[in-house]
């Protein structure tokens, strides 16, 4: 852990101030609190996507949740490159000033792309529209939807998997070639509608519910 710790602060500059442990009953239990700054008045919010904005993603989406699956056994995984994405996701702290530029509205995929755009669209009062058409997919993820009898639930699922820590943000379409991410749909007057071949899909949960 303290190794891992070391790795950590020197790649992402970060400090540790200190700490503690104590014994459970059951596993090792461990919880990390992080203190981080943005420049003054310029946070990212959830709330902030207005009618008109595109819905951005960066990344690839579903990698994680089929990274749980391949370290369960539950399906192949050659050279681990799942199972990695799971279990050592990567902050994608490269966003950081084209975020603070160009993003009206910005949330991570923890709970899955679906239920996170939801969050946006719930704390700025509007709707979205999901093309899930234009998820964008890893290799494995690709086969593993070909391997699927329904091409929709396995994009539906691939959606509210969770566990991306991608980035899903909201930017005017006049800025949003500048941030560099996907698109995959757009900011409505209110709703949430999610489309596979044009047709609007029911994403059930869409992802993780908290509480």
């Amino acid at each position: 852990v303290a190794e891992g710790l070391a790795v950590d602060g020197a790649a992402y500059g970060i400090v540790l101030l200190g700490g503690d442990t104590v014994t459970t009953p059951g596993p090792l239990t461990l919880s990390v609190t992080m203190l981080g700054w943005v420049p003054a008045g310029r946070m990212v919010r959830r709330a902030g996507a207005r009618i008109g904005d595109l819905v951005l993603v960066s990344g690839v989406i579903g990698d994680g949740g089929l990274g749980l699956q391949a370290a369960k056994g539950e399906i192949p995984d050659p050279n681990g490159s799942l199972a990695r994405r799971y279990r050592l996701p990567e902050p994608r702290l490269d966003l950081a000033d084209r975020l603070l530029k160009h993003a009206s509205a910005a949330a991570d995929v923890s709970d899955g792309l679906i239920a996170d755009a939801h969050h946006i669209a719930q704390a700025s009062g509007v709707g979205l529209t999901l093309n899930l058409d234009q998820l964008p997919l890893s290799g494995s993820a690709r086969e593993w939807l070909g391997a699927q009898e329904r091409r929709a639930q396995g994009l539906v699922a691939l959606a509210s998997f969770g566990d991306d820590y991608e980035v899903v943000c909201t930017a005017d379409p006049a800025v949003a070639d500048a941030l560099g991410l996907t698109v995959v749909g757009e900011v409505t007057a209110g709703g949430l509608s999610v489309l596979v071949d044009g047709q609007v899909v029911d994403p059930g949960a869409g992802g993780w519910k908290h509480g």
